[in-house]
């Protein structure tokens, strides 16, 4: 049975080879993509995850507008990493537009789909956590009903997800496995393995994912 995720995201670089991850993955099923602030503003998050879909003929799964600023520290964002616009500044004119986006909200999404499917559903946060703080907020029992996974990506602006670390974290029961940004530096890919990929899979998404990890 295919695995349900719900992810969670700031789509800059690091986020799009994320959903492509996933989307490359035949026994993944993704039941919704919830976009928060991050390495970009919201507005430009939602894009950009649009834009990853389109490129993999994926606009069939959900996108949910989230939170736009932090809960208490102040905003920031990693342009200097992943460009202005969170994708690198490339030019994109037939991008998705935002009218494809779900009218529900994000948090209200995560509540749902995560009751809908209970015990089933595997939350992976690569955004800092506000979305999921919220969530938590709103309805403590959430942790409890998620499949025993919350996998976090801690990127380099950690600082700025501390206090959302620890309310998203607060009375949860499951186990959570956090990759840390000095993980993902330690282990990049050679391009030798780039190219035993890109030669072996049919799959562009999986060839792009290649290629950004060895860039």
């Amino acid at each position: 049975m295919a695995k349900k995720l719900i992810i969670d995201v700031d789509t800059g670089v690091d986020d799009a080879m994320a959903i492509m991850v996933a989307l490359a993955n035949p026994d993944v099923e993704i039941l919704g993509i919830t976009c928060c602030h991050g390495n970009t503003p919201l507005e430009k998050v939602l894009k950009n995850t649009l834009r990853v879909l389109k490129i993999c003929n994926r606009l069939d799964i959900p996108v949910y507008h989230g939170c736009s600023k932090p809960l208490l520290a102040r905003k920031q964002h990693a342009g200097d990493y992943h460009g202005k616009d969170g994708l690198g500044d490339v030019p994109d004119p037939d991008a998705p537009g935002l009218d494809l986006l779900q009218k529900k909200k994000a948090v209200q999404a995560m509540i749902k789909l995560v009751k809908d499917n209970a015990g089933e559903v595997i939350l992976v946060a690569t955004a800092p956590l506000t979305n999921l703080a919220v969530a938590v907020q709103l309805d403590p029992s959430l942790p409890k009903k998620l499949k025993a996974d919350l996998c976090v990506y801690v990127s380099i602006l950690i600082i700025t997800r501390t206090v959302k670390c620890l309310c998203a974290a607060r009375g949860n029961t499951c186990p959570i496995y956090i990759s840390t940004w000095e993980f993902t530096c330690r282990n990049s890919l050679s391009w030798k393995m780039f190219q035993l990929m890109k030669n072996g899979s049919k799959n562009k998404s999986v060839a792009f994912i290649f290629l950004f990890s060895v860039v």
